[in-house]
């Protein structure tokens, strides 16, 4: 397996004229990939409309996200070098990101490389079709777990604190591809923080609620080469996160893959420390 793939900028300054630029980028990024491929969708043939009542149904957010794991991680299909790799999903929902890249990985053929992939979700339904759907996409059970938690809170507090079991691993700066879609529709304050499917798209003022407690975990929780991969829209002030991130975190943000769908840009933003 290949390193893991940081930014590679030559200005890490995210001024609006630059910010601009690199949408643009973006833009044109997405629409090469949709000419060569997008990326597959796992098996999800064993879920009914009931289970849609209860966990975010996959829909252009998270397709756009796949493409991003799928640009970076296909390439690396053929790679012979062996590297145990961490993936975190926070907010899982149905976890085909992480299916998809786990898959992905699994195609190396490597028998020495181990993969694990960790999810959380603050809702039971969701980790239950999660990793349901890993198994119906042959993931073996060794190689996905997943924990009920607010959003990486298991892997970086005291899990014996927060009632979860003592095998909750601490991932504190061992993270090599950290995939988070938040919760990033503007509502009401007051409506974040279910444990339902609502909890899946309201992000209270300017989206941003859940998306501010989360970007402090970020730095805590990736390796020296490791990658986020965060869903924004711009009424998120996806500018003003890059900002946040440099100064107080030493992380370079960038868009990576954007896409108009129905009245709103979602951008993919990939995210490394400075090096």
């Amino acid at each position: 397996m290949a390193d893991i793939h940081p930014l590679r900028c030559k200005s890490q300054d995210p001024s609006g004229e630059d910010f601009i630029r690199k949408n643009k980028e973006a833009s044109e990024r997405c629409k090469l990939m949709l000419k060569e491929g997008q990326a597959p969708m796992p098996r999800m043939s064993h879920l009914s409309s009931r289970d849609y009542q209860n966990v975010y149904e996959p829909s252009d957010d998270t397709f756009l996200l796949m493409d991003a794991l799928y640009l970076d991680y296909k390439k690396d299909a053929d790679d012979e070098s062996n590297h145990d790799l961490i993936s975190l999903e926070v907010g899982c929902g149905t976890g085909v990101a992480t299916i998809l890249l786990g898959q992905i990985l699994r195609a190396t053929g490597q028998t020495n490389n181990r993969f694990f992939h960790f999810l959380t979700d603050i809702n039971d339904d969701a980790l239950r079709i999660a990793l349901a759907t890993a198994k119906e996409n042959s993931i073996p059970d060794e190689d996905i777990k997943s924990y009920n938690c607010d959003l990486a809170s298991a892997f970086l507090e005291d899990s014996t604190a927060l009632n979860l079991p003592s095998t909750c691993p601490s991932l504190r700066r061992n993270v090599d591809i950290l995939i988070f879609n938040p919760p990033y529709v503007p509502t009401p304050d007051d409506e974040v923080g279910s444990n339902g499917i609502q909890a899946s798209w309201a992000g209270g003022k300017d989206g941003r609620v859940v998306v501010d407690r989360f970007l402090p975990q970020i730095p805590e929780l990736l390796k020296e080469n490791g990658v986020c991969y965060m869903i924004t829209v711009d009424d998120n002030y996806p500018e003003d996160i890059a900002k946040r991130m440099l100064t107080s975190f030493n992380i370079v943000m960038e868009p990576y893959l954007r896409r108009k769908a129905h009245n709103e840009y979602l951008t993919v933003q990939k995210m490394s420390r400075i090096r």
